[in-house]
């Protein structure tokens, strides 16, 4: 299991890595066309926005395989370890819930917004806003495993 969501996570990592650098290239664009040769570049600064959009959802499924994601801890400090065990199995079923409301809804979104077009570029929004349930099964993927590597390492102490 292990082996298999490394192997997600380092195919997203590249992802990310890829668009981050496209992003950075396209708002290099940007500021050089607009305020050094004074001939702004129409389609840059859309791309640039769906670039941060796609690098921030699916940046934020990569988090959580990397337990990045902040967290309100006081109360949660306040209990042993067998009702640490028991909150982390309810939070992940109620996040897993959420996020499968997410992916349920977001393909009829994707649909309905497959007709309507970006101003500058023409593409498609629902191909913007596919981001959301690959995001989410990202997400539920890596909490499964965190919560379940956690379950495991607390039983064998």
């Amino acid at each position: 299991m292990k082996k298999v969501v490394d192997l997600i996570n380092g195919f997203f990592k590249w992802i990310l890595i890829v668009l981050f650098f496209v992003l950075v290239v396209v708002v290099f664009l940007q500021v050089l066309f607009r305020f050094v040769l004074e001939q702004p570049l129409a389609w840059t600064e859309e791309l640039g926005r769906y670039l941060l959009v796609w690098t921030t959802f699916i940046g934020a499924g990569y988090g959580m395989s990397v337990k990045a994601h902040p967290g309100v801890e006081i109360l949660y400090d306040a209990f042993g370890p067998k009702v640490k065990k028991v909150l982390n199995v309810i939070i992940a079923i109620l996040v897993i819930f959420f996020f499968s409301q997410v992916i349920i809804h977001s393909f009829d979104f994707i649909e309905r917004s497959m007709i309507q077009k970006s101003p500058v570029l023409q593409i498609p929004m629902g191909y913007i806003y596919t981001v959301i349930p690959i995001s989410s099964i990202l997400f539920i993927i890596n909490l499964l495993y965190v919560v379940i590597s956690e379950w495991n390492k607390e039983a064998k102490n």
